[in-house]
């Protein structure tokens, strides 16, 4: 089986290592240094593990050089989703399975509009990774756990080969037959942790331990229920209360939102696909979301890297 890996950073990386490890014929789509350091040296991946060091048989900028693979997995950023999924296309054929393992919804939603929605899967993983350097990605904690599958109900023989390849290879991955309401329950939880994240400039220890700031994220993350619902998901309120807990009494206090990294080092952020999103469906929905509509505007201006 051929992958392709469209967005060859921390979490591309992390799992482009996994599937070469686990036997398939790996081909990745990168540029720049981060190209070249696949090229020359492959990629290292470093965890609590060890040192892990493969190549792919495949390294280009070139999708067409890459040519059509069997399963592409696509782990861009959010604001680069419209520009890959449009590069891609030399690499998807009619039978080509697209994984998409970005945050949030906008990006399935995207890639809804290009190509047909019965090679689509959508999925999340839970991986702390960051790329130290081109062609070097650290993993920073020990969750792997990852779930996806068809945005429709299909055939899944292809889903749970590829979690069963990557379970033997230490990434606790699964393949579910309706995998929206666990992405729905993640995203309740995302967009509240990256806004508060980003506006306080703290990581979760520095903000949860008031019930001001419990009282925020309880309401933000309400707003994304709301929303669910009003999408046709399963979304209840209760996942608002005991993720609420979870934080409080379970969460790694110096864990930080990806944003906040983004926003600390003076990069672009995912502003448009992770709040901006839960920001125009609301309104488009007729709901309110006065939490997620004032991140939203307050952080506007780093949008696109330091202004």
């Amino acid at each position: 089986m051929k992958i392709g890996i469209v967005g060859a950073g921390a979490i591309g990386g992390y799992f482009a290592a996994q599937l070469v490890e686990a036997g398939y014929e790996v081909v990745v789509l990168a540029r720049g240094k981060n190209r070249d350091a696949l090229l020359t040296d492959g990629l290292t991946l470093t965890s609590e593990k060890g040192v892990l060091k493969v190549k792919f048989a495949g390294v280009s900028d070139s999708p067409a050089e890459l040519g059509v693979c069997d399963v592409v997995l696509f782990t861009v950023k959010g604001q680069s989703t419209d520009q890959a999924a449009e590069d891609m296309r030399p690499m998807v054929g009619p039978k080509t399975e697209i994984i998409s393992l970005q945050n949030g919804l906008y990006g399935i939603e995207r890639l809804a509009a290009k190509y047909e929605e019965g090679q689509l899967s959508p999925g999340i993983t839970y991986i702390p990774a960051v790329v130290e350097a081109p062609g070097q990605v650290l993993r920073t904690g020990s969750l792997t756990r990852t779930v996806f599958g068809p945005l429709h109900p299909r055939d899944t023989a292809l889903h749970d080969e590829l979690a069963a390849a990557l379970q033997k290879h230490g990434t606790d991955a699964f393949a579910l037959k309706e995998p929206m309401k666990e992405i729905w329950t993640k995203y309740v939880v995302l967009a509240p942790f990256h806004l508060i994240g980003c506006l306080t400039r703290l990581p979760v220890g520095g903000w949860i331990g008031t019930e001001e700031m419990q009282d925020l994220f309880f309401r933000a993350m309400k707003e994304i229920c709301a929303l669910g619902r009003a999408k046709g998901a399963d979304v209840p309120d209760t996942i608002a209360e005991k993720q609420v807990h979870f934080v409080k009494t379970t969460a790694n206090p110096k864990t930080k939102a990806s944003m906040l990294e983004d926003l600390e080092r003076g990069k672009p952020l995912e502003l448009e696909s992770i709040i901006g999103w839960v920001c125009r469906e609301s309104k488009n929905l007729g709901l309110e979301s006065p939490i997620h509509d004032m991140a939203y505007a307050l952080l506007l201006a780093h949008k696109d890297g330091h202004p």
